[in-house]
């Protein structure tokens, strides 16, 4: 009965660490399509913040293209998964306070629950970083089998 219980649960992990690695890659894929739209057209999108009131126009567009283009890749492939997170999260924080705070709360009247919603996710990402299934996990394990590797390296050679 223990090893059942053992293997629901392993299975109930990996179902986590999918589960996990969808939402990282499809609000990647959202925010880099965002940021694509911006850096097909950075002049028009400076002039848009500009109307907004949005202070320094032309450094907040770039500073949304780096957010929403390459944060949202860095979510994608889950490479610096935390620190492309850390950016959108205060981009989407930027954007509520900026553009969608006296619109009320629902995204039909320019609301800010959707930019709430991915401040928050990206919350998550910052907390628990790009998952099981992710270039920082693989990048963590190579580390670990290098570093084990000269462990055993340096045991072999001082009882030599």
């Amino acid at each position: 009965m223990r090893n059942l219980m053992q293997r629901i649960q392993t299975q109930v992990v990996k179902g986590q660490d999918v589960a996990f690695l969808f939402l990282r890659v499809g609000v990647g894929i959202i925010l880099a399509a965002h940021g694509t739209m911006k850096l097909a057209d950075p002049v028009g999108t400076a002039e848009q913040f500009a109307s907004l009131g949005i202070p320094l126009p032309w450094i907040a567009m770039l500073l949304a293209i780096a957010a929403e283009f390459v944060g949202g890749l860095g979510l994608v492939l889950g490479a610096l998964t935390r620190v492309a997170a850390l950016g959108l999260g205060f981009m989407m924080f930027g954007a509520i306070l900026a553009v969608h705070l006296g619109n009320g709360l629902f995204a039909r009247n320019g609301g800010w629950e959707y930019p709430l919603t991915l401040l928050l996710v990206s919350f998550l990402f910052v907390v628990r970083g790009g998952g099981a299934y992710s270039l920082d996990a693989w990048r963590k394990r190579v580390r670990a089998r290098a570093h084990a590797a000269r462990a055993t390296s340096v045991q072999a050679s001082t009882t030599a």
